[in-house]
């Protein structure tokens, strides 16, 4: 079976910051729903599979929030605008017959290493269509990522199995979470070492393969004495953030696939709600 996962939040802000903005005649912004659906119906083109699966966040906190009071603080919240959107898209989604997965207290990201490695431990192939690099980590034989990226300005989708991420990183998807680890992420508010930035934390591990490798080696290891310093001060601080980094495998969800084949929705329903909002070139695309 291949298995469609699309990580719902990243791929409705990208439509909404992608497309202008639309709204109906009544006022109602649609530019997020009309560019997620845009992008779902060019997915289904493209992979053909046979059971989509839609991840998106809860407002719960998460395991990494209650774990480092710093964990995304400075994201901004959604703009009313999108906020105002997402509900009818998820019920536009379960009215077009597919499935909306979410799990209070984890993330998307855990949602989406959880098919992947559903799909890791049985026949079957997981293709996950983001816009977050953080999924890169998942790569493997049976699970690709579709990342959706703005080239010269317009959209395109790069391509990502383990040749990609070997070529690009130079090293394993899963020490992606080892790089991560020292030079941090500034959107998540991940603190990684101090001082040391993407192109200094790729070197290290492709030197030496890990986070836990450095640390329990630091004194013996080949590194410049202020580097070295660096990881010395910034130790709690790398092995936190490679715990923050790690997608997790194991939530709590529905891992019987054959539960993500579409079904039937409510086609009228469906069609109303395009129709009210406006969306009338999409109804052809969804066999509406």
């Amino acid at each position: 079976m291949k298995l469609l996962v699309l990580d719902g939040n990243s791929i409705l802000n990208r439509a909404f910051y992608g497309i202008k903005v639309l709204t109906t005649k009544a006022g109602d912004y649609t530019n997020g729903i009309y560019g997620f659906l845009t992008m779902l119906n060019k997915l289904l083109e493209e992979t053909a599979p046979d059971g989509v699966a839609i991840a998106f966040d809860q407002k719960a906190p998460t395991f990494r929030h209650k774990a480092y009071a710093g964990y995304k603080a400075q994201r901004k919240g959604m703009p009313p605008e999108l906020a105002a959107q997402m509900p009818v898209l998820k019920e536009l989604l379960g009215d077009l017959g597919y499935k909306i997965v979410t799990c209070e207290g984890w993330e998307a990201d855990d949602i989406l290493g959880t098919f992947a490695e559903t799909c890791e431990n049985t026949d079957n192939t997981c293709m996950i269509a983001t816009g977050d690099r953080d999924s890169l980590q998942l790569v493997s034989p049976k699970t690709t990522v579709r990342l959706a990226t703005t080239k010269f300005g317009q959209s395109a989708v790069t391509l990502c199995d383990e040749a990609y991420i070997k070529e690009t990183y130079g090293v394993e998807p899963k020490q992606l979470i080892d790089i991560k680890a020292i030079q941090g992420d500034s959107s998540d508010c991940i603190p990684g070492v101090a001082g040391i930035g993407p192109k200094g934390a790729g070197e290290l591990i492709q030197k030496f393969g890990s986070v836990q490798y450095i640390y329990d080696h630091l004194e013996e290891l080949d590194i410049k004495p202020a580097m070295k310093q660096k990881l010395a001060n910034s130790k709690d601080n790398a092995l936190l953030s490679y715990d923050l980094g790690t997608i997790r495998r194991d939530a709590p969800i529905d891992t019987d696939l054959s539960h993500y084949v579409k079904g039937e929705g409510d086609p009228q329903k469906a069609t109303a709600t395009m129709v009210k909002l406006e969306l009338f070139s999409l109804l052809d695309k969804f066999g509406l």
